[in-house]
């Protein structure tokens, strides 16, 4: 079967999928311009650009329910799952659709569609006869790894996600960091808690941060390009930020550095950071604002403390001790305001959550490991 990328009502290339359907190869590009940013800037390898792109498009096999949410939509594999919606995802602009379809993007996107409620691929499932398999959702195009869910609320929409692991602290961190975020002077998505009765879940919720005429451009588009041997990772995204026109980045890549050394973030991968593009004129127009942040502050370690992997990082280094040397000394923080609100923000959060899966003595524990890296911090 011969498909078409579109851009929302743009037609950018034609292709198809080998009998196993694990390669995507190019029949026809008709508006090179629209192309998926990896595209663009890979355009010695095409072909491979597009099948990347695509393969993000899918629920990752590593999804703790990943077999739940294949069964309640009784799909083979990834491929049909995020094909029962047409691959349309929150966060870009970006659909798939058959060639003989006459589908068009204000038939198929979300931002104008309803959402069905889809709190059932948070938690357990059991009554798997009654759920609708052919519902359209941008549920099964979501690529994280943690259980989630996109909904709307009234005019907004809204992502779920639940925790993982023996604590299920990761909702925790985001709520946590959302308020630290606040003596930061950057741009960052706000998260509360909630709790999911049906599933007995607690769930950590954002606003979607992308909306009908602006996308999210990850990191791992901007510089799918070769980087030179002489240039580091940080200086080759920057260079590929000022490439599409972002000048005045530096602060808030610097900002982030620092975060996540306080956090001890260990998943700031190059999917969940980037910039923000206007689909209509391709115009990009900033760095997305600071979210994602709950693979952090020691959440699978059975002490917080004594986390082996307190100083790993996957973002611009393998550590945030090399990261930090990215930053200058002009970065000024409120290291103060930390240091002095940081155990009564992670009382107040640890007080809403439901039912939590680590006591109270872990959440003083995140408290303290927070506080003692602020006064390093500050210092540095």
């Amino acid at each position: 079967m011969k498909y078409m990328l579109m851009h929302k009502d743009v037609a950018v290339l034609e292709f198809s999928f080998s009998e196993q359907r694990r390669w995507a190869r190019i029949i026809d590009v008709l508006n090179a311009a629209h192309v998926p940013v990896n595209m663009l800037v890979q355009p010695h390898n095409r072909e491979r650009a597009l099948n990347a792109f695509i393969d993000h498009r899918f629920i990752p096999q590593s999804r703790s329910n990943y077999d739940v949410i294949k069964a309640l939509y009784k799909a083979k594999d990834a491929f049909e799952l995020s094909m029962r919606s047409y691959m349309v995802s929150i966060s870009d602009h970006y659909w798939v659709k058959p060639c003989d379809s006459s589908v068009t993007w204000s038939d198929v996107n979300f931002y104008d569609n309803p959402i069905p409620d889809d709190q059932v691929l948070i938690g357990a499932i059991d009554t798997l006869h009654q759920y609708d398999p052919w519902r359209r959702t941008p549920n099964t195009s979501n690529n994280g790894t943690l259980r989630q869910i996109w909904l709307h609320r009234g005019d907004e929409i809204l992502l779920s996600k639940a925790g993982e692991l023996t604590f299920k602290q990761e909702p925790f961190n985001e709520a946590v960091v959302s308020d630290i975020l606040a003596y930061f002077d950057v741009p960052y998505i706000t998260y509360y808690l909630d709790y999911m009765s049906d599933e007995a879940e607690n769930v950590s919720v954002c606003n979607c941060f992308t909306n009908r005429k602006v996308e999210y451009i990850p990191a791992w588009q901007l510089t799918a390009n070769t980087k030179p041997n002489d240039v580091s990772e940080y200086v080759h995204y920057m260079n590929q930020l000022h490439s599409f026109g972002l000048t005045d980045v530096t602060s808030q890549l610097e900002q982030m550095i620092v975060l996540d050394t306080l956090i001890a973030n260990e998943d700031r991968h190059w999917g969940n950071f980037g910039a923000l593009r206007d689909s209509e004129s391709l115009e990009f127009i900033g760095l997305t604002p600071i979210f994602d942040n709950g693979n952090s502050l020691g959440y699978k370690a059975a002490s917080v403390m004594r986390n082996r992997n307190a100083d790993v990082s996957v973002a611009f280094n393998k550590t945030h001790t090399l990261e930090l040397k990215h930053v200058s000394s002009t970065v000024k923080l409120d290291w103060d305001g930390i240091i002095n609100h940081c155990m009564e923000i992670v009382e107040h959060r640890y007080n809403q959550l439901v039912e939590p899966e680590f006591g109270i003595d872990r959440a003083h524990m995140i408290g303290q490991f927070i506080q003692e890296r602020a006064k390093k911090l500050k210092t540095f």
